[in-house]
């Protein structure tokens, strides 16, 4: 496969280009046609879709579970007639839905953010070391490196002296 965005060859598909960066799609997939309706043929459109659906039934949830609250209460102020008992159940399961799609987004926003550094080319790096101190060997450590022989190096020093002879 071939980068549209660079032209580098030898490229492979759902993945990133090894030269420019570009999501390379499979528009030869089965689920192309879905990426593409839904908005995503990169990873980052397809997080930020999924995390716009996520937000949505979670504003929809918890509307209507305040919705359906007051309506009930408004009822049983007026008549004095109580809820039906299985309404407690719908008033669990739209908390429970609301708790997690608002937990869906929040993970996605992060999903979103790691992709994003991927994209752009920054390297996985623990935020005590910044790049300067990455690039530099401590000065005082080189003295206590300890000099380790590998296999090879132990192999070649006990056949040098019967090669020798």
């Amino acid at each position: 496969m071939f980068c549209p965005n660079c032209g580098k060859a030898e490229q492979s598909a759902e993945s990133y280009c090894r030269s420019c960066g570009n999501f390379l799609a499979d528009v030869s997939g089965k689920s192309y046609l879905v990426n593409k309706l839904l908005g995503g043929q990169t990873p980052e459109t397809q997080v930020t879709v999924n995390m716009v659906i996520n937000l949505v039934t979670a504003l929809i949830s918890a509307l209507l579970l305040g919705f359906l609250n007051g309506w009930y209460d408004a009822q049983y102020a007026r008549t004095q007639e109580a809820a039906p008992p299985v309404l407690y159940l719908v008033y669990i399961f739209l908390g429970l839905v609301t708790i997690w799609q608002v937990l869906s987004f929040l993970i996605g926003l992060r999903l979103r953010n790691k992709l994003s550094g991927r994209r752009t080319g920054e390297t996985a790096r623990p935020s005590s070391v910044t790049s300067k101190e990455a690039k530099q060997l401590p000065e005082d450590g080189l003295e206590k490196l300890e000099t380790v022989v590998t296999v090879t190096e132990e192999t070649t020093r006990a056949l040098d002296p019967l090669n020798r002879n």
